[in-house]
C-alpha cells in the first residue's frame, strides 16, 4: 500500500489563494492544488492520510465527523478522493513522529511520500519527502511529479 502523508496550508492553497476567497467556506483550498493532489493518486494509487492541523475534525467515521470534517470531505470527493487515515496528534512539533508512530502501526505500507510546507526532518523521511513553496504558492507541478517519482519507486 502506497501513502500520501497531506498537510493542507501551504499545500493545499497560498497566501494569495485564501486572500481572495476569505468567505468560501470553512476550509479554503486552490483547485489547482488539489488537482495536483488527484493527479498524484491517479498516477501512484496511493491512499491519503492526513498530517495537517485540520485532522482534528476529521474522523474514519463519517458520522464522527465535525461540520469542519464534513466539508473536507466534500472537497474531496469533488476531485474523486477521499481520506483513508489521519495520523495521531501529539503536538504541533511532531509531525515526524505522528508519521513514523502511524507508519509503525500499518506494516503493509509498501512506499510513501509527505508532503509539507514546513521542513520535516527524520531518518524515516529521507527521500520520502517534498516540501512546497508553502503560503507562496502551495504544492506545484514539479512538487507533484517528484512525489510521484517517489511512490512509484523511481527516486
Amino acid at each position: 500500500m502506497k501513502i500520501l502523508f497531506l498537510d493542507f496550508d501551504g499545500v493545499l492553497n497560498s497566501e494569495r489563494y485564501i486572500r481572495n476567497h476569505m468567505g468560501d467556506g470553512t476550509v479554503i483550498v486552490d483547485p489547482l492544488c488539489m488537482t495536483l493532489i488527484r493527479d498524484i493518486v491517479r498516477a501512484t494509487k496511493a491512499k491519503i492520510v492526513l498530517t495537517t492541523s485540520w485532522r482534528e475534525y476529521w474522523s474514519e467515521n463519517k458520522s464522527e465527523c465535525s461540520d469542519i470534517g464534513n466539508e473536507i470531505n466534500d472537497i474531496f470527493s469533488q476531485y474523486g478522493l477521499t481520506i483513508y487515515s489521519k495520523t495521531p496528534h501529539h503536538g504541533y512539533n511532531s509531525r515526524e513522529s505522528e508519521i513514523e508512530e502511524w507508519l509503525t502501526d500499518t506494516p503493509e505500507v509498501t512506499n510513501f511520500v509527505a508532503i509539507d510546507d514546513k521542513t520535516l526532518d527524520s531518518d524515516i523521511l529521507e527521500g520520502h519527502f517534498v516540501k512546497t513553496a508553502g503560503f507562496t504558492g502551495g504544492i506545484s507541478e514539479d512538487n507533484a511529479m517528484e512525489a510521484i517519482d517517489i511512490l512509484n519507486g523511481n527516486k
